[in-house]
Parts: C-alpha cells; structure tokens; sequence
C-alpha cells in the first residue's frame, strides 16, 4: 500500500514571504522618501500628514496598515532562517521559532492597529 506524501507548509511561507518582499520593494522606497526627506525638509505641508492621519483610521487604511506592517516581517524571518542554513548556523527547530515570532508580530500588530 502507498503511504500519502506528508504535506509541507513551505506554499504558505512562501506566499507570505513573496508578499512581504514585494510590499517591501514597491511601498517603502515611496515612505522613506515622503517621511524621510520631503516631510523633514518643508517640501510637504504638514496638514497633508493629518490627512494621512486621518485615512489611516478608517478602515482602508487600517488595512493597508496592516499589510504594510505584517508582510514584511514574514518576508524578513523567511530570509533569517534559510540566511542562517546558507551560513551553516543551525539552531533546533528554528523554523518553528522564527514563523512563531512572526505570528507573534501579526497577533500583536492586528491589535494595535484595531484599537486605533
């Protein structure tokens, strides 16, 4: 009799992994520019900031603050633990450690910004 393959959860890191690492590349660039450089400097008025503010307290914008918060996380520990296999450093169970913090980070994070 064939024994059924046991299932792996890699599809599901790697999702979350690929959406982190594109939130990373395509929306902080842009806020490291706004709030960085243009704000510091005077060349946005800081009344455009409140309105930002404001559109983060609804809910679109608590949205899109959560995935700006919580993808790259994943896509950050997902590049830690196999950075650490590339570099021969193996630390037991350590997929278990690194996706538990990051579920950690989403739990809390999920809170802090539903309590806005």
């Amino acid at each position: 009799m064939k024994d059924t393959p046991k299932r792996s959860n890699e599809p599901v890191v790697w999702l979350l992994f690929g959406a982190g690492t594109t939130v990373s590349a395509m929306f902080y660039p842009v806020l490291v520019l706004i709030l960085g450089f243009l704000l510091p400097f005077g060349l946005i008025d800081p009344k455009n900031i409140i309105e930002l503010i404001g559109f983060l307290h609804s809910p679109l914008g608590k949205l899109l603050l959560l995935v700006l918060l919580i993808f790259p996380m994943w896509g950050a520990m997902h590049r830690i633990h196999h950075g650490m296999h590339d570099f021969k450093i193996h630390i037991p169970a350590s997929g278990v450690i690194f996706y538990g913090l990051s579920v950690l980070y989403t739990v809390l994070v999920c809170f802090a910004v539903f309590s806005l």
